[in-house]
C-alpha cells in the first residue's frame, strides 16, 4: 500500500473552466479518504487525474514515491471501482475478475488463487460460473469490487460506487465497503455526493465546491466544527437552519436580532462576537439543537422562539418540524413521541450553547 500526495493540482479545460483549482491533498497509507461535494465541484475530476484518466494542468501526484503525472494509468498500480460497474456482459463472474491479472500474464495458478480468494472475501463464490445480466445490482458491484482486489493496487479508487442501488442495498454496500478496508488495510479513495456516505464511512473528509477544498477533518470535526458556512450547510440531515440578522448590545447583553427574531448569545461566545456588535452576521443552529418547550419544562424566554407548523414529516424514530415564524423558516428535528399537528403553534427552544455564527461577507465561521 502506499500514500498519495497531490500538491497544486489543477484541471483546466480548453474552454477555460477550471475544475480543479490548486489542490493540496495527502491521503495517508491505509487511509479511507472521502471526496464529497455537490455535482461539479471537481471530486470525480480530482480522482480521475489520480486514476490517470484525466491530465493534468498543473502540479504533481505521488504514489507511493513515484511521481506519476506522465505514467499511465496501468502503470500506476491503482485500481478504480466505477458507479456503472463497467463489466463485460460476456465474461462469466470468474472471467471479468480475472481478465486484468490475464493481460498483465499473470500464471494461471496465481489468477485463480487471486480471484478465488477475493469471492471469498466478499461472499461471491457461490456467482463465478453467472452472467452479470443474471445478476442484481448489488452482486454487480460486488464483482467489480473483486475485480479491483485481485490486483491488489497501491491504492483503491471508488468513483459514487453505490449511486445505481436502491436505498437499502447502499447502507448494506457501505457497512461491506468499511469492512473491506478494515481486512485489506489499504489506502482508500471514494468520491461521493452523498454527505451520509461520507460521514459513516471515511477516517476524514475532503468537502469540496467549486474545484477548491474547503475543509478536510474527521467526520465528528466537520460535524461540530465547520470552517465555513457552506461546510455547516452541506454536512448534516437536515441541513443547519441558517438566519441572516445583526449582533446588539442592550443592557450589557449580546443578541442576535432579526425582525421578529430574537435571542441571547451565551457567556462563552460573547468575547468573540463583541467586535460584530451592530454588524450583519449569520446564524446556524442544527435542527437537533431546537426543541419543543413543552417537552423539556421551564427555559429562558431569551431562547424561546414562536413559530408555527407548515409541515410534519415522520420518519420513525424522528419527526422533522417544518416551522414558520411569519418572517422566516427553519426545521427541527424531535422524538416521535412529540406529538404536533400542522398549523399549529408552538414555542420552540434554541440551545444556545450549540450554535454557530459566519462572517456575512466571507461566511467564515466566527464560532
Amino acid at each position: 500500500m502506499a500514500q498519495v500526495v497531490l500538491k497544486g493540482v489543477s484541471k483546466v479545460y480548453p474552454n477555460g473552466v477550471k475544475a480543479v483549482d490548486e489542490v493540496d491533498l495527502e491521503i495517508k497509507d491505509k487511509e479511507f479518504l472521502i471526496l464529497v461535494g455537490p455535482s461539479g465541484c471537481g471530486k470525480s475530476t480530482t480522482l480521475r487525474m489520480v486514476a490517470g484518466l484525466e491530465e493534468i494542468s498543473d502540479g504533481s501526484i505521488h504514489i507511493g514515491e513515484t511521481l506519476v503525472n506522465a505514467v499511465p494509468p496501468k502503470d500506476r498500480d491503482i485500481a478504480m471501482v466505477f458507479q456503472n460497474y463497467a463489466l463485460y456482459p460476456h465474461m462469466s463472474v470468474y472471467k471479468n475478475m480475472a481478465f486484468g491479472l490475464k493481460l498483465r500474464k499473470y500464471p494461471p495458478e496465481e489468477i485463480d488463487q487471486r480471484v478465488r480468494e477475493a469471492a471469498e472475501i466478499l461472499g461471491i463464490t457461490n456467482l463465478l460460473d453467472r452472467k452479470p445480466k443474471e445478476l442484481s445490482g448489488g452482486q454487480r458491484q460486488r464483482i467489480a469490487v473483486g475485480r479491483a482486489i485481485v490486483r491488489k493496487p497501491k491504492a483503491f479508487l471508488f468513483d459514487e460506487p453505490l449511486s445505481n442501488l436502491d436505498a437499502k442495498l447502499r447502507v448494506q454496500m457501505r457497512t461491506e465497503i468499511s469492512k473491506l478496508h478494515t481486512r485489506l488495510q489499504s489506502t482508500m479513495i471514494y468520491v461521493t455526493h452523498d454527505q451520509t456516505e461520507a460521514m459513516t464511512m471515511g477516517d476524514r473528509i475532503v468537502v469540496m465546491k467549486d474545484g477548491l477544498i474547503q475543509q478536510v477533518a474527521d467526520p465528528i470535526t466537520l460535524y461540530d466544527s465547520p470552517k465555513n458556512k457552506f461546510v455547516a450547510g452541506f454536512i448534516g440531515m437536515p441541513p443547519m437552519n441558517f438566519m441572516n440578522g445583526k449582533v446588539l448590545k442592550e443592557n450589557g447583553n449580546l443578541y442576535f436580532e432579526e425582525s421578529n427574531f430574537r435571542v441571547k448569545i451565551v457567556e462563552d461566545m460573547v468575547g468573540v462576537m463583541t467586535p460584530y456588535i451592530g454588524k450583519d452576521v449569520v446564524f446556524g443552529i442544527r435542527p437537533e439543537d431546537i426543541f419543543d418547550k413543552l417537552f423539556i419544562g421551564e427555559a429562558s424566554p431569551d431562547s424561546t422562539i414562536s413559530a408555527t407548523v407548515e409541515v410534519i414529516e415522520p420518519m420513525g424514530a424522528e419527526v422533522y418540524l417544518y416551522l414558520n415564524t411569519g418572517a422566516h423558516s427553519f426545521v427541527a428535528r424531535v422524538d416521535a413521541h412529540e406529538r404536533a399537528e400542522v398549523n399549529q403553534d408552538l414555542e420552540m427552544v434554541f440551545n444556545m450553547s450549540k450554535v454557530h455564527f459566519f462572517d456575512a461577507e466571507t461566511e467564515e465561521t466566527l464560532i
